[in-house]
């Protein structure tokens, strides 16, 4: 069903019908709205056209061919259309879509099959044998179980590491899954392999009951979004324990006096909200960026609710169609660049994208992460956090 309103097609601020009073900006969309649409210029990109491309295959059997299943995964997942269009929630429906495509078994972009793989034979998105050796050392059983991810394991272990260091600090008990814990399956979620999600939800589950824990603190945006949406859907039951964003952590910690940055960090930085943070983040994230001393906050023209995508795309436009969201990225270091010359971020995946595709754009533009920047204020050390910037962490999926 659809309106045919064309509010996720259109550029233009976008204000709720028949209102006769201005509304406050944050109900205002920005000029450029859908990646997928800014790429490919057809009106089929769009929440609007994947809604109605959806209803044609289910309601009257239209055949769904390849250019319907590349349609269909050619969106960043970045939600931009359901913030749109919260009563038909195009997003929700395309993501139906493909559920069924893998249900009847047609050809996926590639590499997803190859992912399907890792994630269900090496337990990580990578397919990799070993986790970065530098993992923090934390105990197995506790009330606060930190969920690294993919990316933090194998490509990214500064922020674990500094992750870990705050949350103790903070006067936190503290554990994790070590080689035990498994990919989150983000991506099978995302690529629509119910099968393969619910298995992987309903061992993380388990895993995290045995742990004792009573909440889950996660520092991936991706993980947070699977943990505390899709896993009570897709099993459906509630959790038995919380799940935060470790931003929502370091912020209350802060907030009670419980880390106090004292060393000035003097200079003018941006904040990018990763897709799967809106709304959530918004706060928590600029609450931790205020409590630094000598910095300053410069908003990119799209921020909190509106803010645009990395490019990483849920992973899948990264992984199936890299031109795509190199676009994507390059238009959004371009619009970080014009605020300030260092971007923040609070999701590994965000992080990854941004440098990489700063440093592929020639753009200089420091990326940094947002518990690294605490971390430095508040005088710990990240000399070995910062030995993994180099070439070999260069990957990108």
């Amino acid at each position: 069903m659809c309106m045919h309103c064309g509010t996720c097609v259109a550029r233009g601020p976008m204000i709720p019908h028949n209102n006769q009073v201005l509304p406050p900006p944050e109900w205002q969309s920005p000029d450029r709205k859908c990646p997928s649409f800014e790429y490919y210029n057809f009106k089929s990109h769009t929440g609007m056209g994947r809604l109605l491309l959806t209803a044609s295959a289910f309601r009257d059997g239209t055949p769904i061919t390849d250019d319907l299943i590349n349609i269909m995964y050619t969106c960043c997942s970045c939600n931009m259309c359901n913030e749109l269009c919260p009563t038909y929630m195009p997003m929700s429906v395309m993501l139906a879509m493909r559920e069924e495509i893998n249900e009847q078994g047609l050809k996926l972009p590639a590499p997803l099959p190859e992912l399907y793989e890792n994630m269900e034979e090496k337990h990580n998105l990578f397919g990799l044998e070993q986790r970065a050796k530098t993992l923090p050392d934390l105990p197995k059983k506790g009330k606060n179980l930190y969920f690294t991810g993919c990316y933090t394991s194998y490509l990214l272990p500064q922020i674990a590491h500094v992750n870990a260091s705050l949350l103790k600090m903070g006067g936190l008990d503290v554990c994790h899954l070590g080689i035990d814990e498994h990919c989150c399956g983000e991506v099978a979620k995302q690529a629509g392999n119910h099968k393969l999600f619910a298995k992987i939800a309903e061992e993380n589950v388990e895993a995290v009951k045995k742990s004792g824990a009573e909440r889950v603190i996660v520092s991936c945006a991706h993980c947070y979004k699977t943990w505390n949406e899709a896993y009570p859907n897709v099993l459906q039951q509630d959790l038995p324990f919380e799940v935060l964003h470790v931003t929502e952590v370091l912020a209350e910690l802060l907030n009670e006096g419980k880390l106090n940055p004292e060393h000035p960090i003097k200079k003018k930085v941006t904040y990018h909200d990763p897709c799967f943070l809106r709304g959530k983040d918004n706060t928590s994230a600029r609450t931790i960026l205020s409590k630094i001393p000598g910095l300053e906050l410069k908003e990119m023209d799209r921020y909190g609710r509106w803010s645009y995508c990395c490019g990483a795309g849920g992973k899948i436009a990264l992984n199936c169609y890299p031109d795509f969201a190199a676009s994507v990225g390059s238009e959004r270091i371009e619009e970080a660049k014009k605020a300030a010359d260092e971007v923040i971020t609070a999701c590994p995946v965000c992080f990854n994208q941004m440098r990489y595709t700063a440093k592929a754009d020639k753009v200089e533009l420091s990326v940094e992460d947002i518990s690294i920047l605490l971390a430095h204020s508040l005088g710990i050390d990240t000399e070995l956090n910062e030995a993994y910037r180099g070439d070999k962490n260069e990957a990108q999926s």
